[in-house]
């Protein structure tokens, strides 16, 4: 019997990616959990602890949005199957409460702009609907990214903690005696991900610092930024997302309503979509 890394990666090429922003590591977990294999089992097969088992099952759990590990078994046939070039869907898109119109020359710049350059932040004040704009763009821009791309919400994050809060959305676990950053730059090392950083005002030098180092050891990442303020990291390429002026065409007219209501919903504890 061919090992699961083989099986699973013998219809993909480098690059190619899983379903809901599953790594290579947690695509072997899912096929082992198909066959109805114990974590000691998997563990003994993959070469990994159990412990280190058990983050992976935790991890798929969440990323499936399962009960427990049997709906998972269910899964695996068909998640594991080759996805006929079909892109993984972007990974951590926040719940959004208005539709999106309008801006479509925005929207179109920044596509263009992540082309062109790796690093390319949305920069304006607070409520111009920068976290809205970012998460229309990954939708748009993810079948650009095979290997995923994924959404990282950097509002509840402490400084210091960004690489958790993107290892944590990946799915990555460091091995013994590895360290948490390594980890997740092995993670991204190979392939072309979209990895989108909203909210980074409060951040600013630790976000920046962390761009620095995933752009200059993975070259096939590109990031989203948006933040009040630009990063002021290597090759950053600003967007300025302004307010909008007084609506003179329908289409303006009903962004500026859905903003107005963002607002409402705001001021009454529904989440804040853009801080």
């Amino acid at each position: 019997m061919a090992t699961d890394s083989a099986r699973i990666s013998e219809n993909r090429g480098v690059g190619d990616g899983y379903a809901a922003g599953m790594s290579q590591r947690e695509a072997e977990v899912l096929e082992a959990l198909g066959a109805h294999l114990s974590n000691a089992q998997i563990a003994g097969r993959l070469h990994i602890s159990v412990r280190t088992v058990e983050s992976h099952v935790s991890s798929l759990l969440r990323k499936f949005g399962v009960a427990d590990r049997r709906e998972l078994a269910d899964l695996a046939q068909t998640v594991l199957a080759p996805a006929a070039g079909r892109p993984a869907a972007p990974v951590g898109l926040p719940a959004l409460w208005t539709s999106f119109v309008g801006r479509a020359p925005e929207r179109d710049a920044i596509l263009t702009a992540l082309k062109t350059s790796r690093l390319v932040s949305l920069v304006g004040p607070g409520g111009v609907g920068k976290t809205r704009l970012a998460v229309e763009i990954a939708r748009e821009a993810a079948p650009s990214y095979p290997s995923g791309c994924a959404f990282v919400d950097l509002v509840p994050v402490a400084e210091g903690f960004v690489t958790q809060a993107v290892a944590a959305l990946l799915g990555v676990t460091e091995e013994p005696g590895q360290r948490l950053d390594t980890a997740v730059l092995d993670h991204l090392t190979e392939g072309r991900w979209l990895l989108v950083l909203d909210n980074c005002e409060h951040l600013l030098a630790v976000a920046a610092a962390f761009a620095e180092r995933l752009l200059a050891s993975c070259p096939g990442v590109t990031v989203l930024a948006t933040s009040r303020e630009r990063l002021a990291a290597g090759g950053e390429r600003t967007v300025p997302r302004k307010p909008l002026s007084p609506p003179h065409d329908p289409e303006d007219a009903a962004e500026a309503a859905d903003r107005a209501g963002e607002v409402r919903m705001h001021g009454t504890g529904s989440p804040n979509i853009d801080a």
